[in-house]
């Protein structure tokens, strides 16, 4: 009987191997995101007015006006707010591979196009809803068919282009 336990301690004792490094290899994706959100130090998305060039949105422009909606993850200004000419216009955004999304102002459905800032530092360019610009999507969807936020935005930003209906 003990020679039986013996061996069985011994073929256990041979199986068990020493602990692996795992966890060496094991990384993290990357930084953390800062604790707060952020305006990029070298911003700047050129502007055209009904053809004509306007001053750039930078990253001054941005700390100087208050963003019309914040929370914890994103800032977000209203187009309005950061060329307040744009009233009335369709608003479209390109990015620097030439893909753009344009928004009429205000959209049919009452959704204004911002240009919203994430923890990340990334600049993006989309329209929500003024009553609730940042919706809950995360963890409600899935299994209830629910759908994520399918608002067409474009980031990063190139430029923008603002122009007024003809008489």
């Amino acid at each position: 009987m003990i020679r039986r336990l013996l061996a069985i301690g011994l073929i256990v004792a041979a199986g068990c191997s020493k602990p692996s490094n795992e966890g060496e290899a094991k990384q993290w994706s990357g930084d953390q995101p800062p604790k707060e959100v952020a305006i990029p130090p070298a911003l700047s998305i050129d502007v055209m007015l009904d053809g004509a060039a306007r001053p750039a949105l930078t990253t001054e422009l941005l700390k100087s006006k208050a963003p019309d909606f914040a929370d914890s993850e994103r800032k977000a200004w209203l187009v309005t707010t950061l060329v307040a000419e744009a009233k009335g216009s369709v608003v479209e955004a390109f990015g620097p591979n030439g893909v753009s999304v344009s928004f009429a102002q205000p959209t049919k459905d009452g959704f204004e196009p911002v240009l919203f800032l994430t923890r990340r530092g990334e600049a993006i360019f989309s329209a929500v809803d003024p009553k609730d610009p940042f919706p809950g999507f995360h963890g409600r969807g899935g299994r209830l068919h629910r759908p994520g936020d399918s608002m067409p935005r474009v980031s990063p930003i190139a430029r923008l282009e603002i122009t007024h209906p003809k008489p």
